[in-house]
């Protein structure tokens, strides 16, 4: 189609073909020299578009859809009232096949992988709803002056919408967002201001166990006095038998943090527990626990796989959170060592191992680029290597350090494609071949793209 291009500008309306998508799951489109970044677009819409952000020294914009004049993948009613408000799911109005087929070409365009790497199929999840095992919750005001709870529109992180049900939870974390919302309002409970630094509620986190019901509530408050948290646990806890553990924590800083620096459990137990088949896992209110409970499990246990651990191997985890990975590689290794930044999930992940009878995993807290180098010029020695970094992919010391360990094998677990491709990059410069990728679909609605690669020395 031919189109006239005038300067772009904030508040401008343009009309464009949408032919590529970014590895956070928006439209891309060309629009005379300049990108320009559509939310809610896939390759293959037509769109017209109102321009909100311009950057014209990268010859950058971003765009927000006011129709769609043509489109390649038929669109569905999304499950969710809040489609479109707010800023979580993205691609609830696609189907979950289209999703799948998006994130593939997400990962193949980010990491380019040689023709003769192996692609494995897709790790689908059981249920593209209803997965989420923890969910965080904000605090607002609304214009009547009544608390609201829910979660934030796209990109406007000061601001909330009132949730009413999120589909992507446990039905039990939406009954409790509308059972504290009616007692604070009862109450008459002050919502923490931002700007002016005063008020009480902060953040409601909920917590829930897939395999054993188990349920906690996690209420972030300020620093104010909050004598009524014991007869909110109360009311809670006889509504809803399932709940195991209410926890008061509070947050004195003004960083919008969802869990302080100081907290007690006000009822039932400080810990719930969750099972990852064999194993049983005790989750504190900070501890990291994989969001999709079913999709992990599968996920470990294909690490494994890819892993190929012989009797007598030795088994390095790099980045091992709370040790979930570890005790599952246990299983074939002869020994385990973890190592992590966290000394919370590094006390986690030892509590992990005893409760399950696990003897030949070691953990370790510090950063990963100190630990590594040290086992490096101690002389340790690991057959394979597990990373599963943050997103921004592995330190350049830990990654320089991996490389001079030299195990024969390294499984990358990778929520970035992008930070994945610039560190197979380097560990392809050092001698290491790809031999196997696959995508697990962690977080179906959204474009967050979980990915297993096998890496092996020569």
């Amino acid at each position: 189609m031919s189109r006239e291009y005038v300067k772009p500008k904030p508040g401008g309306v343009i009309e464009v073909d949408v032919d590529g998508l970014s590895v956070k799951g928006h439209g891309m489109a060309s629009y005379g020299e300049y990108r320009v970044t559509i939310r809610g677009t896939v390759p293959g819409d037509t769109v017209i578009a109102r321009l909100r952000k311009v950057r014209h020294r990268r010859r950058e914009a971003e765009a927000r859809v006011v129709d769609r004049t043509d489109a390649s993948l038929e669109r569905q009613e999304a499950a969710c009232n809040h489609f479109g408000l707010c800023g979580g799911c993205l691609w609830q109005d696609l189907t979950y096949d289209d999703q799948i087929l998006l994130k593939e070409r997400v990962v193949r365009e980010a990491v380019q992988p040689a023709d003769d790497v192996e692609i494995g199929q897709t790790l689908r999840a059981p249920s593209p709803l209803q997965y989420r095992n923890k969910m965080e919750f904000s605090f607002g005001t609304g214009e009547t002056g009544l608390v609201e709870i829910g979660l934030h529109p796209a990109g406007q992180f000061g601001r909330i919408f009132d949730l009413g049900l999120c589909e992507l939870v446990h039905p039990v974390a939406s009954e409790m967002v509308e059972d504290i919302r009616v007692f604070a309002n009862e109450r008459g409970l002050s919502v923490y201001d931002l700007k002016q630094h005063l008020g009480l509620l902060r953040f409601l986190t909920v917590r829930y166990a897939a395999q054993t019901g188990e349920v906690m509530v996690i209420l972030t408050t300020s620093e104010e006095p909050f004598p009524l948290v014991e007869d909110l646990a109360i009311r809670l806890v006889e509504k809803h038998p399932d709940l195991a553990s209410v926890v008061h924590t509070i947050n004195r800083a003004k960083a919008q943090v969802a869990y302080g620096d100081e907290s007690r459990v006000v009822c039932g137990k400080p810990a719930i527990n969750d099972r990852l088949e064999p194993f049983m896992f005790e989750i504190s209110p900070a501890s990291f626990f994989q969001p999709n409970t079913f999709q992990a499990e599968r996920m470990f246990e294909r690490v494994v796989d890819l892993a190929d651990l012989s009797e007598g191997e030795t088994c390095l985890d790099a980045y091992c959170g709370t040790g979930g990975i570890s005790l599952f590689l246990s299983q074939m290794a002869a020994r385990v060592v973890g190592v992590e930044v966290s000394e919370d999930a590094i006390r986690d992940a030892v509590g992990n191992s005893a409760r399950n009878g696990v003897e030949n995993c070691q953990f370790i807290s510090g950063p990963a680029e100190d630990l590594l180098g040290q086992l490096r010029d101690q002389g340790d020695r690991f057959d394979v290597a597990v990373t599963d970094p943050p997103r921004a992919g592995m330190h350049h010391r830990a990654l320089r350090a991996l490389i001079d360990l030299k195990p024969e094998r390294i499984i990358y677990v990778s929520c970035n494609p992008a930070a994945l491709a610039t560190d197979a990059a380097a560990l392809t410069a050092h001698g290491y071949r790809m031999e196997y990728l696959q995508l697990v679909d962690m977080l179906p609605q959204t474009p967050h793209c979980e990915v297993l690669v096998r890496f092996c020395l020569g």
